[in-house]
């Protein structure tokens, strides 16, 4: 999507935390879909956020055949919704099936939401289902099973995140255990690349306006540092430079990837790399997916700076490793402002100080967008995932590859043509085919 079409269309960005109970592009697939009951006699996890696109995705997944008493779900403590929990229940999941956890802001979020599953699982075994589907947000599933001896009679796995793919590649142990069983990956599928990531970097922008709108003035001299030069990280750039203010040459961008990178410096921000240590940041925007703000890199901020995460989990800004050194010895000079801080509060910002400097993660360090209201993106625009999420749980389940396998084409080339109809002029938004 063309930079400047993207900030135009920020500027008109309408949301609304009205709960949609059918989508149009959903309900035609489940026209096509529905019938058979593919999923009837499955026993269902869903390791998910409680956002309002689940609410729809959640009505189709019974329509599929999924029995309501056998739906079961882990939630994301950042995203837990009692709104969304309400609807569920109206559709007749038992209470007991979503009981929410209590995580705190300070927790170690990876040790805390793998012993959630962990201990699910070993309740499960009790009494096993003929057949578990497990739709994850994080490769929650294959984290908790690779340190487990447990196994079930038959699991079948939707992955959602790219993140939840990289904790696979990166960690010998989880992709051992990825390769036991099927695992369709709607998160390197074209939809979820081509589709999605326009509308998610407005929406991540429109948070950054909504959090900085008040409390981040830009001088002259301030610089960003943006970390990731994709889709998103492309809008965010755009967004530091047209709407928050900072000179094009005082943008810096860092990507792994060169060919992102010449991108960026054609669109006149300026390149960064890890070797670089003579400038300080004011605002650090993490983009990547990855680790990429390390805790010894506070180093390179200003007093009083900003970081915000834009992808999902907790990785992009090592959060729970700066809460880690902050937490280590009363000895040293660094630590977490409590004064004031409300750890039951998971959207508050979180000021660390670091020997003779400030710096805050907004929101927690949880990522910006994913900030208590239940539409992180107009429902208009997020179609496309929870169509992918039930057309991703029939493949599952009907699956006996083992391993993860791509999306079927057909049904990617159908969602693609079907939403850019919906969108009618906004198609414009998207990539060109």
């Amino acid at each position: 999507m063309d930079s400047m079409t993207g900030m135009q269309r920020f500027r008109e960005w309408r949301d609304t935390d009205d709960i949609v109970h059918h989508l149009p592009v959903l309900r035609r697939w489940m026209e096509r879909a529905a019938q058979e009951q593919p999923l009837a006699g499955v026993t269902a996890l869903m390791l998910q956020h409680q956002l309002g696109n689940q609410v729809p995705q959640t009505r189709a997944l019974l329509d599929l055949g999924l029995d309501p008493k056998q739906l079961h779900w882990i939630d994301i403590p950042y995203t837990s919704t009692e709104r969304v929990r309400d609807e569920f229940r109206k559709m007749g999941v038992p209470a007991e099936n979503m009981v929410p956890g209590d995580f705190r802001l300070l927790d170690n979020y990876a040790p805390y939401q793998r012993l959630r599953v962990q201990r699910y699982l070993r309740e499960l075994a009790k009494n096993p289902p003929e057949h578990l589907l497990v739709l994850d947000d994080g490769s929650y599933l294959i984290e908790a099973l690779a340190s487990m001896k447990l196994r079930l009679p038959r699991i079948s796995i939707v992955e959602q995140t790219t993140r939840g793919i990289i904790k696979m590649e990166e960690d010998a142990s989880l992709e051992a255990c990825a390769r036991e069983f099927p695992i369709v990956n709607v998160a390197k599928s074209r939809p979820k690349t081509v589709l999605e990531p326009p509308f998610i970097g407005l929406a991540v922008c429109d948070a950054l306006q909504r959090k900085f709108a008040h409390k981040l003035t830009v001088s002259p001299k301030d610089r960003c540092l943006v970390l990731g030069y994709g889709a998103i990280g492309e809008q965010v750039a755009e967004f530091a430079r047209t709407v928050l203010g900072f000179a094009s040459d005082r943008v810096h961008v860092h990507d792994v990837d060169e060919g992102k990178m010449r991108r960026a410096v054609a669109a006149g921000f300026r390149a960064w790399n890890r070797g670089e240590r003579g400038y300080r940041f004011r605002l650090v925007l993490g983009c990547s997916g990855r680790a990429s703000f390390r805790v010894g890199d506070h180093v390179l901020l200003e007093d009083g700076a900003y970081l915000a995460s834009a992808t999902s989990g907790t990785v992009e800004l090592s959060r729970e490793q700066f809460v880690e050194l902050a937490d280590a010895n009363d000895e040293d000079d660094i630590w977490i402002v409590r004064e004031g801080l409300d750890e039951r509060q998971l959207h508050s910002d979180l000021k660390f100080h670091f020997i003779g400097q400030e710096a805050t993660f907004v929101n927690g360090g949880f990522p910006v967008n994913f900030d208590g209201r239940i539409n992180c993106v107009p429902m208009h625009y997020i179609q496309p995932t929870p169509t992918m999420m039930c057309a991703a749980a029939v493949q599952a389940v009907k699956s006996d590859k083992r391993g993860l396998e791509d999306m079927e084409p057909e049904f990617c080339e159908w969602l693609e043509d079907d939403f850019r109809r919906e969108l009618g002029e906004e198609e414009s938004a998207l990539p060109p085919r």
